[in-house]
């Protein structure tokens, strides 16, 4: 059986992730300060763009589990670090710490769904795809 293609919003949310990872990337690899154009402090502008990146990457791969999406954007992060200290610029742990919580944002009301509601409750509701969770099979 052939993969249905993907919805027409994962399909946007792909490229508009590109876009926001590249103009991400410059801002933080880039000259340093040109990000406190747009946020006057360091850290709530690295908090804001893995908020939004983690958000894009949830409605991109929308069949993909939201905790492996959650640490490659912290993952993410981290190399940005790594990649401001290659540049001569400085990596700072502060810096990897708000890329986190910012991922970390956009996990939070994920987890407080599971608390909230029973698997069972979950499914009925529909708050939950069965799809993705009961692949059909194909017969034997």
């Amino acid at each position: 059986m052939a993969m249905p293609h993907a919805p027409h919003s994962a399909t946007v949310a792909k490229g508009l992730l590109l876009l926001a990872f590249l103009v991400c990337t410059g801002g933080m690899v880039g000259p340093a300060g040109i990000e406190q154009v747009l946020v006057p402090w360091d850290k709530a502008a690295h908090f804001i763009a893995f908020y939004g990146l983690t958000l894009l990457l949830f409605t991109a791969f929308p069949r993909r589990r939201r905790l492996d999406l959650t640490v490659l954007a912290i993952f993410a992060g981290a190399g940005t670090e790594v990649a401001q200290i290659l540049a001569g610029r400085d990596g700072e742990i502060g810096d990897l710490c708000a890329d986190a919580l910012g991922a970390l944002a956009v996990l939070a009301p994920v987890w407080l769904e599971h608390l909230r509601f029973p698997r069972k409750e979950r499914r009925a509701s529909g708050l939950v795809n069965t799809e993705v969770l009961e692949p059909e099979r194909e017969a034997a």
